[in-house]
This record gives C-alpha cells, sequence and structure tokens, in this order.
C-alpha cells in the first residue's frame, strides 16, 4: 500500500472518529438538556406543591389568629362586664349598707367641716388660688405679648418709611431738577410718605390695644410674683397632708361617707386594688371644695363654671381624675 493509500485510510479514520465523537457528543447533549427540562418541571411542581402548602398553612394559621383575636376580645369583655358588674354590686351593697347605718343613727362624716386648727392654713391656700385663678392662661398671654409685638414692629416700620422719607427729601434739595436721581428720589419720597401716613394711623388705632396689653402683661407679671411669695403656694401641700390623714382616718373607722361624696365614681368604700389611686383621688376632691367653698350636697364640685371661669380648667383637671376610677 502506497503512502497516500495510508494517509486515505488515516483521513477516513479520523473523520469516522470525529463523526462518532460528534453523535455521541450530541447524543449527550440531548440528554442533558432532557434531563435539564425533567429537573425543572420536577421543580416547578415541587414548588407549586410547597406553595398551595404554605397558602395552606398561612390560611389555617389565619384562622387560628383571627380566632384568637375573637377570643381575645371576647374574654376582654366579658372581663370588663364581670369588673362592671362587681362594682355595681359592691356599690349596691355598700349603699345598702349606708342605708342601714343611716336608719341606725349613724351620721356621715362631715368632710367639709374646717377645724379651728385648719382655718388659717386653709385661708391662706384659698388666697393663694384666687391669686393663682387670676392668673393669665397661656393663650391669652401669648395674644397680649402678639399685640404688644406687632406695635413695636410697626413702631419701627414708621421709623423706617420716615428716615427713608427725609433721605429722599434731601436728595430733592441737591438734585438736579428732572435727573434720574432727583427722579429716584421723587418716587420714593411718595412712596415713603404713603406708608408713613398710612402706618401713623394704624399706630394710633392699635395703641389703645397695645397699652391694655402691656398693662395685663405688667398686672400678670405682679400677680405671679405675688403668687410664688404667697405663703399658700406651698401650704396647700401641708393641707393636702391633713386631708389625707382625715380620709384614712374616716376609712379606718368604716365612716360613712357623705352623699355628694359617695355619688361619685369615689362611691362608698376604697376599691382593694386601687385604694391608693382612691385615696389620692378623694383627697383631691376635698381639696377643690374647701378650696372653692363649694358646700352643696349633691354635686362634689359644686355646679359647673362656665367657660371663661377661671375655674373652668380646675374643674375638668378634677372631673378627669375622677374618671380615671371608673377605666
Amino acid at each position: 500500500m502506497s503512502s497516500l493509500d495510508e494517509e486515505t485510510d488515516l483521513a477516513r479514520v479520523a473523520d469516522s472518529l470525529r463523526n462518532d465523537v460528534r453523535r455521541k457528543i450530541g447524543a449527550l447533549r440531548t440528554q442533558i438538556y432532557e434531563e435539564i427540562h425533567r429537573v425543572g418541571r420536577v421543580a416547578e411542581q415541587r414548588s407549586c406543591q410547597l406553595a398551595a402548602r404554605i397558602d395552606t398553612t398561612d390560611e389555617r394559621l389565619g384562622g387560628i389568629a383571627g380566632a384568637q383575636d375573637d377570643l381575645r376580645r371576647q374574654t376582654g369583655d366579658e372581663m370588663r362586664g364581670t369588673r362592671q358588674a362587681i362594682a355595681r354590686l359592691t356599690g349596691e351593697i355598700h349603699l345598702i349598707e349606708g342605708r342601714l347605718r343611716l336608719e341606725h343613727g349613724v351620721v356621715p362624716v362631715d368632710l367639709d367641716e374646717i377645724p379651728a386648727g385648719l382655718a388659717p392654713l386653709v385661708a391662706q391656700v384659698r388666697e393663694a388660688e384666687d391669686i393663682r385663678s387670676s392668673l393669665l392662661d397661656d393663650k391669652t398671654r401669648q395674644d397680649h405679648e402678639q399685640t404688644v409685638s406687632a406695635y413695636a414692629e410697626l413702631e419701627s416700620a414708621v421709623a423706617e418709611s420716615r428716615t427713608r422719607a427725609l433721605e429722599a427729601s434731601r436728595t430733592l434739595a441737591t438734585a438736579k431738577a428732572g435727573g434720574r436721581a432727583f427722579r429716584k428720589a421723587a418716587v420714593v419720597y411718595r412712596r415713603e410718605r404713603a406708608l408713613l401716613r398710612a402706618r401713623t394711623e394704624e399706630l394710633r388705632t392699635t395703641r389703645v390695644d397695645r397699652d391694655a396689653s402691656q398693662a395685663e402683661l405688667a398686672q400678670d407679671v405682679r400677680r405671679r410674683q405675688s403668687y410664688r411669695s404667697h405663703r399658700g403656694a406651698t401650704a396647700i401641700d401641708e393641707l393636702t397632708d391633713h386631708l389625707r390623714d382625715r380620709i384614712d382616718a374616716a376609712v379606718a373607722a368604716h365612716a360613712l361617707f357623705p352623699a355628694w361624696f359617695t355619688i361619685t365614681e369615689l362611691g362608698h368604700r376604697p376599691p382593694a386594688a386601687r385604694a391608693a389611686l382612691w385615696r389620692e383621688v378623694a383627697v383631691e376632691v376635698l381639696l377643690y371644695r374647701l378650696t372653692h367653698q363649694v358646700r352643696h350636697g349633691v354635686l362634689a364640685l359644686g355646679p359647673p363654671p362656665g367657660s371663661g371661669d377661671p375655674l373652668a380648667e380646675r374643674h375638668a383637671a378634677v372631673l378627669a381624675s375622677l374618671a380615671r376610677l371608673s377605666d
């Protein structure tokens, strides 16, 4: 066999091997692609199954959470209802007890009575409270301060307009008539003179309000200084201690409280779970009555003050304290 034939045979064998390798690679590639697609389909199916299980679990958990919320609300409502029922029953028991004691001649404790030893202290507290109730509230004080401040700003604006008008008049007196500087000064002069007249008139019409606001602020400063230096401003703590002792003594002696006391949230007796709060609110109510000389037999705080009454804020604060007992 010639060398040419050998080369031809080798080339044929090489082509055959190359084609065989290509076929195997193609078959392997096809097999890999099919396996990838199969794995993808399996993974997708598995993912869908897991998602469905998660959705089912979420629905079950949501149902459980909803049931738990409903149970919590129901339990809370039942507990509130139970507490209210207990409070009503306790109040009725105390009411029956009070009526029985009244029938047996038990006299309610007179919490409005001022012992002789406390009379000077109560008088000092009342004087201090009268001063405090006459102090300007924050909004009124701010309104007066704004009036005074606005007037001062207007005075500054008048002074500025006057200065500009004078400067323009000097320019008019020295500049060449009809020249650019002259014309510019004439415009400024007319504008500032008009502003000066308008602002001066505004000063005239608002001066009375400014003077009144200044007087109110000055008087408020004097009242605040008087309140800070008044003995009653600190004596209220001493009086509060005495009133607290009086309440404690009445509770310890199982005393019968007056009607104006029992018809409020205070009731006939302090609740065991909130005795400390009850005690402080009772002292607050009694302090209000003594300080503002409330003697009403039914209304613990007396008739409600009007919206502009200095007592309105204090009255509302004591009512809010009473409301805490029913929370």
